[in-house]
């Protein structure tokens, strides 16, 4: 066994004790819309050595989603102060200098690599494996350490199943040349380029300084996250909501909302959530989609997200609403005829109050019966308005929405009558799929919110420049550039002309994906379009079947996703086969939608199309045939 298989065994000996006591711990409350099987928490997150008070002598600690101290195990929580060390890379805690800090990669729930920092001067191992004359002394005081902010530090014998490290203490930093080194930066792009589960997994050993900074951003502020396809929001947002409510933290929060775009974002994010541990907390999970249709008392199952482009409100409707609502909210009757009975009196009354011509002529366009209003997706989340003011429901604490540069004005004055605390909104104008809304001053001067900030983040960290810089030829230049990714330049797009091949878009695309299925057989592959009811047909002629609602097999029983663009949001996948680009920008007038397809791709895209290009994406298709002229 080399000297890094040894650590690494060590290490998971150590892994293996903390999931035993974390099995013995409170399970994870996650609430949603519908009930999730428990998702198991993550292994441990990293190490952190810090010289003690004598000289030579050390302190060492792990970093874990849950805090454990028993059986020779200590572990604090991700969300203790003291864990600021490990994820703003501080060089110093409380006047004690940071010796070295590691990183672990996880599979599942083991330990396969780890990256060692030494932030200090390289001086003997990093940290020491199965010798006791090298463990921390036990603070002194009751167990109490002060860099620990009153929390007891203890580290024990170490496990039998780690085998000897050598006697002599090296000179400098450890030197393998039987298995080469990890870089910090090895580590996270080799994390960024695993495959891809279909569920999003916590990413906290990997998590960078701005993306913490963000993660813990005051509980009772509220903030707009602004960032390009790629710098991970959506895993900001999960990673915030399971911060603000963690039992190890100081004034953690009851009842938050944590909101996505999509059902299959839901799916998507939920296993995420599961992984940190949050015993006796509530985090509600769900969609605006799934939340407004649940409002009304609609099967979510039932009906796919609308596009997302919804009508106009001209100023002063919300209000006559509210105000309408709340006039017949003493009515003893209850539910959807309640909801009923007030909407069919609203849009015959409201037009002669005395409102500005506006809001006459937009009351007139309503539909005149309820039953009208209900068959048209558009007037739902007025629908879910009056009904939450007739009877209302749940409030939180805090509201998280992923993908909120996208909410109708009724979505967020439904969010604002279930928010009785402060806001984190994460998104990318960007990728905008309506007109309605250019910046998010537009969204937050909507909210009742005293004070917003809002931060921008630039640094990529899962698409790969030659995908991101292909979609964003589509933004305008002031819009600026993300960040190069650790996953570097990449495999440039492959553009398929399905004319020029006289075939069938949809023939093409179900042979794309199983090539990247062949390619990467652990990876995921997804089909955006939104003509996707047309490729599910052709899908069902080849004999593949269906395994859920996004997701079909083929006769391999490789597994491939199927999403209109309004499902894709928010989600991400190892490769895409994004399906003629010229039908995007039909419902929105814009690319945004377009532009989040193509950039749900990690590792590899795929663009057919038999229609033309649209000009900037035909003008960067010309210069990758020139650069690649022998590509297929």
């Amino acid at each position: 066994m080399n000297t890094k298989q040894q650590v690494l065994a060590f290490e998971n000996s150590m892994n293996d004790l903390y999931l035993e006591q974390v099995d013995k711990q409170s399970k994870p409350l996650v609430a949603g819309i519908r009930q999730r099987k428990k998702t198991d928490f993550s292994p441990l997150t990293g190490r952190i050595s810090l010289e003690g008070d004598k000289p030579g002598q050390v302190e060492n600690y792990y970093i874990g989603p849950m805090h454990i101290d028993q059986d020779d195990l200590y572990v604090i929580s991700w969300t203790a102060p003291a864990a600021a060390v490990f994820f703003r890379n501080l060089k110093s805690w409380q006047s004690r200098n940071v010796r070295v800090q590691r990183r672990f990669i996880q599979k599942v729930r083991t330990l396969t690599n780890y990256a060692d920092v030494w932030v200090g001067r390289p001086n003997g191992e990093a940290f020491p494996t199965n010798r006791p004359e090298e463990k921390p002394p036990t603070p002194k005081s009751g167990g109490k350490s002060r860099w620990l902010a009153g929390v007891k530090a203890k580290v024990g014998p170490q496990p039998k199943e780690a085998a000897p490290a050598s006697s002599a203490p090296a000179p400098s930093a450890p030197t393998r040349t039987d298995m080469p080194l990890t870089t910090m930066e090895d580590l996270l792009r080799e994390t960024l380029s695993a495959p891809r589960s279909l569920g999003l997994s916590s990413v906290l050993a990997t998590l960078q300084p701005e993306q913490y900074d963000l993660v813990t951003y005051a509980a009772d502020k509220s903030v707009v996250v602004q960032g390009h396809a790629g710098t991970g929001k959506t895993i900001i947002a999960t990673h915030r909501a399971a911060w603000l409510v963690h039992q190890d933290r100081q004034d953690a929060l009851e009842h938050i909302l944590l909101l996505g775009p999509t059902p299959a974002w839901e799916a998507h994010v939920s296993t995420a959530v599961g992984d940190f541990g949050t015993p006796g907390r509530k985090i509600l999970v769900g969609s605006v989609h799934g939340l407004i249709l649940e409002v009304l008392g609609f099967e979510p199952s039932a009906v796919r997200p609308r596009p997302v482009d919804a009508a106009r409100v001209p100023n002063g409707a919300d209000a006559l609403v509210r105000s309408a609502a709340l006039r017949a909210r003493s009515s003893h009757s209850k539910g959807l005829d309640a909801l009923g009975h007030f909407y069919e009196d609203f849009v015959t009354r409201s037009h002669l109050d005395g409102e500005t011509p506006a809001v006459k002529e937009w009351a007139r366009g309503l539909p005149a019966t309820f039953k009208g209003a209900r068959k048209d997706p558009l007037m739902w989340p007025l629908l879910a308005y009056m009904r939450i003011l007739l009877e209302p429901g749940d409030v939180f604490e805090h509201v998280i929405v992923d993908e909120a540069q996208d909410l109708s004005l009724f979505e967020w004055r439904v969010l604002e009558e279930m928010n009785a605390g402060s806001w984190t909104l994460v998104g990318d104008m960007q990728q905008r799929h309506s007109m309605q809304v250019k910046t998010w001053s537009d969204i937050t001067s909507r909210l009742s919110a005293a004070r917003w900030d809002e931060r921008v983040i630039n640094d990529g960290y899962r698409t790969s420049q030659a995908i991101a810089d292909f979609a964003a030829a589509l933004l305008p230049k002031s819009a600026g550039l993300r960040r190069a990714s650790p996953l570097g330049r990449g495999i440039p797009p492959r553009i398929v002309n399905a004319q020029a091949i006289q075939r069938t878009v949809e023939s093409i695309a179900l042979e794309q994906c199983q090539r990247l299925a062949t390619d990467r057989p652990e990876g995921t592959v997804a089909v955006i379009t939104p003509d996707v009811d047309r490729v599910l047909q052709e899908a069902r002629i080849s004999g593949w079947s269906a395994q859920d609602r996004w997701t079909w097999a083929d006769r391999d029983l490789n597994r491939y996703s199927f999403l209109t663009p309004e499902e894709a949001r928010g989600l991400e996948f190892d490769s895409v086969v994004v399906v003629e680009p010229a039908t995007f920008r039909a419902n929105s007038g814009s690319d945004g939608r377009l532009y989040t397809s193509l950039t749900r791709a990690n590792l590899e895209l795929v663009v057919v199309h038999s229609r033309p290009l649209p000009t900037a994406l035909a003008r960067e298709a010309q210069r990758l045939t020139l650069e690649n002229p022998f590509a297929p």
